[in-house]
């Protein structure tokens, strides 16, 4: 008997997620079915629902940062990127971009993560030959030629951490890592940021220093390493948050490495702004364009000696990366994600992480949200 497969099809920018079944194919040489046990909302899938990504073609099945167990293999010697050979029941996760391997970025530039004819599974629109590639339903094909998978014992909701998780030290490695008794100033306390923070400290930072909000995610940064945190909340004034900063920095001088995951154009100045002379300043919150902000070349980057590094997703030794350090398990890493629902409730899931203060319901702080396509559909 056929497998069936539920999933939230987007109809297209700022419109509706439809629940609609799908045959599950057949998995051929190489490929196999993934029983998806958790596949987390991003800031990427916020911009995607309201059109912020031009790359993006609808109807989509998005959610690309997700895990779960190999429900059927296409062929019995399938190992995964460790060389580990894998079978049914085992737990994977997945890694979303696949490269083609022979293209400039790939062979030359060794930038994979600017392949020129990427896949992503979560970002290609809902048809043939691309049905059921986002994790935002019950099963996933895995299929695309190169794909890259790590076999793991980590609950699920923490394995399902490993892809945001991956942009950090993606990130950290661009800016040659943190020099070990530096003060690195994070800006933002989403996944993204509240995984800088704990990679930041674990990487041998003197002092962490995250500003964002809202307090539950201010107190979780905390427990992460963060030493100093300023709710943007409770300072609003830029200038005073630079300010403040600045004061808690060896001479005043600013930190040694600012890394942005806030997502917000206002956030760049201001970071830069934070950046002691000849620092580094790492950009990971923007990956959808969300409109552009006004900076001055000569105080922000010329007369300041910035060294600013863009950073494009991660690739498959960012992921290995991550998921050896969250496998240790040293850092609650557990308290990331804070809400689990089902296929129909990614667009109030959506609304949480955008137009509602990080609330779900009116009444509970978000920080990160999961969909378990297993869940029974909630009555709406």
């Amino acid at each position: 008997m056929s497998l069936v497969s539920k999933a939230a099809v987007l109809d297209g920018i700022e419109g509706q997620f439809h629940i609609r079944e799908y045959e599950v194919p057949e998995p051929k040489q190489g490929e196999f079915i993934l029983r998806t046990e958790y596949a987390g909302v991003c800031g990427t899938d916020v911009h995607m629902y309201y059109g912020h990504l031009n790359t993006v073609e609808y109807p989509i099945v998005m959610g690309h940062e997700f895990c779960g167990k190999i429900e059927k293999l296409g062929s019995v010697d399938i190992v995964d990127s460790n060389g580990q050979q894998v079978k049914e029941g085992d737990r994977v996760v997945i890694v979303p971009g696949v490269s083609c391997g022979e293209c400039y970025y790939c062979k030359i530039a060794k930038t994979p993560t600017r392949c020129s004819h990427v896949q992503a599974y979560g970002f290609l629109p809902n048809r043939e030959p691309h049905l059921l590639s986002g994790g935002f339903s019950q099963y996933v094909h895995i299929k695309y030629e190169n794909t890259s998978f790590f076999k793991t014992e980590l609950e699920p909701h923490i394995a399902v951490l490993t892809e945001p998780l991956s942009i950090c030290v993606h990130g950290f490695q661009r800016a040659g890592g943190v020099r070990f008794g530096s003060t690195v100033l994070v800006q933002g306390t989403g996944a993204i940021g509240l995984g800088a923070i704990a990679f930041a400290k674990r990487s041998g930072a003197a002092k962490v220093i995250a500003v964002g909000g809202p307090k539950r995610r201010l107190e979780l940064a905390k427990q992460l390493g963060a030493d100093v945190v300023i709710d943007i909340d409770d300072v609003k004034d830029p200038q005073e948050r630079i300010k403040l900063v600045k004061s808690e920095t060896k001479g005043g001088r600013g930190p040694d490495m600012v890394v942005e995951c806030a997502g917000f154009p206002g956030a760049v100045p201001e970071g830069l702004s934070y950046l002691r002379d000849s620092a580094e300043y790492i950009e990971l919150g923007h990956f959808t364009d969300v409109g552009g902000v006004e900076i001055n070349p000569h105080w922000h980057i010329l007369r300041n000696n910035a060294n600013i590094r863009g950073v494009w997703g991660s690739d498959v030794e960012h992921m290995e990366m991550t998921l050896s350090i969250i496998e240790q398990l040293e850092l609650p890493y557990d308290q990331l994600v804070t809400h689990k629902l089902p296929l129909n409730r990614i667009g109030d899931a959506i609304q949480a992480m955008s137009k509602k203060g990080y609330s779900l319901d009116g009444k509970e702080e978000v920080i990160k949200i999961a969909i378990d396509p297993w869940q029974a559909l909630a009555n709406q």
